[in-house]
């Protein structure tokens, strides 16, 4: 007598990491202060491929390789799916610099655009960051890049690598050169300067996302 084959087990929806249950998608990407990140890719983009390419775009396409290879991302918090959200971004524009620098050098015309955000939108869970939404972000996104600005060079540098990029406070110290003690002396003069001026361009929403 054939013996029925048995199935696989799926884990239930709670027992998937966050990153890889579609329920959860909506949730996980609305937890990310989503305005932040432009502020990064903005800078990592430069004011010639920001010529060629939305933050958004961008933005979208790292949603939608992020959920394409969930897989490849072991969950442990926020903070690190995030992290690895920001190096999908890097390599994406890194991509893009080189796209357009093979047009200068008279390659094909299609330089660095990608497919449009609704598109892409479209072969996400639901509930990830909508056209809706956009304008706010971008409203909140020039808000921070314009109270960064503000500050002097060697805050600024030290503010956008921890509270922007996130990046632990001993390699920010290392990438720049710094004792340790000085480059938490630096981000501490920053951050007040920064949150000051934050305030002031957005009122009661300044802190909201911005406690890291």
């Amino acid at each position: 007598r054939r013996c029925a084959r048995s199935q696989p087990t799926l884990p239930a929806a709670s027992e998937m990491p966050p990153h890889r249950d579609p329920t959860e998608w909506g949730r996980l990407v609305e937890s990310l202060d989503v305005a932040s990140i432009f502020v990064v890719l903005g800078a990592w983009l430069g004011p010639k491929l920001r010529a060629e390419l939305a933050v958004e775009d961008i933005w979208q396409e790292t949603l939608w390789q992020s959920w394409r290879d969930r897989e490849q991302h072991v969950w442990s918090n926020l903070s690190a799916w995030r992290a690895w959200l920001l190096t999908i971004a890097r390599n994406r524009i890194r991509d893009a610099a080189r796209t357009a620098g093979r047009v200068k050098r008279g390659g094909n015309r299609s330089t660095a655009s990608l497919e449009g955000s609704d598109a892409i939108a479209a072969l996400l869970p639901p509930g990830s960051t909508t056209p809706s939404r956009i304008a706010g972000v971008h409203e909140r996104a020039r808000a921070m890049s314009e109270a960064l600005a503000t500050l002097a060079e060697d805050l600024q540098t030290v503010v956008r690598l921890r509270l922007f990029e996130e990046v632990p406070m001993r390699e920010v110290a290392a990438q720049l050169g710094l004792p340790l003690s000085t480059a938490k002396a630096r981000l501490l003069r920053g951050v007040e300067t920064y949150r000051r001026r934050l305030r002031q361009l957005l009122g009661d929403d300044a802190d909201l996302g911005m406690s890291r």
